[in-house]
């Protein structure tokens, strides 16, 4: 479980909080808003890459801040994927993690090849893939570290709708299984409502409200969040 409380940060002329926030095991929160509204800060800041100007993050109920990035335990799937393209399928999902014993090394890996349906492509160059079986390799990589809490920044976007809600049914089968809590951003609210347990919305860095998916959808209490809703592309 990954709970925050009164996280806050100003970086130049933009601010971003405070704001408070809890997830628990197995349940994916989506931080819906436009670009600009500080939903990738928010994430800089829970892994690490940003420090907080003020607040608290706790993860397992144990204090976050400033324990180092590679210390967190956190997995962070970017929108850039950052795939090695002179090595083959099953060496960018193993890479980082030789020292590993041997055994269970490959029943981690093969449990995760066969989750998302990868076994197929393990010989095939990155550079043959499609967007969305790229997208499935940096994933089972970065799951295949045991993170105790998973980021998504955006990591569908560039993925066509067919296949992008395909896997957004796969990995909330995977999360909701291997009971990881989640975040993921987005500014899409349809992608939003499809993959969330709950939601954020974030406007101009603070939160406009947050509530279960139905909630947010069916019953807004801002005007705000309606006008949101309604704006983004669905």
């Amino acid at each position: 479980m990954i709970t925050i409380e009164g996280l806050s940060k100003g970086l130049g002329k933009f601010h971003l909080g405070p704001l408070n926030l809890e997830v628990n095991d197995a349940q994916i929160l989506v931080v819906l808003g436009r670009n600009g509204s500080g939903k990738t800060t928010l994430l800089n800041l829970i892994a690490g890459i940003l420090q907080t100007d003020e607040g608290k993050i706790f993860l397992d109920k144990n204090l976050l801040n400033g324990i180092s990035l590679e210390k967190r335990k956190i997995g962070y799937v970017f929108q850039r994927l950052y795939l090695f393209p002179h090595l083959d399928v099953f060496s960018n999902i193993t890479f980082g993690l030789q020292s590993r014993k041997y055994s269970e090394l490959a029943i981690k890996t093969n449990e995760m090849i066969s989750m998302l349906g990868i076994e197929r492509l393990l010989a095939r160059n990155i550079q043959s893939l499609s967007g969305g079986e790229q997208q499935k390799v940096a994933i089972a990589r970065t799951l295949l570290t045991e993170p105790r809490l998973l980021l998504m920044d955006e990591p569908f976007s560039n993925i066509d709708v067919t296949s992008k809600y395909t896997l957004i049914q796969e990995i909330k089968t995977i999360v909701h299984g291997l009971k990881i809590p989640t975040i993921y951003v987005t500014h899409y609210a349809n992608e939003a409502f499809n993959m969330a347990d709950k939601i954020m919305i974030l406007h101009n860095g603070y939160v406009v409200e947050d509530g279960t998916k139905d909630e947010i959808m069916l019953k807004p209490k801002a005007e705000l969040t309606k006008s949101l809703i309604h704006s983004l592309q669905f």
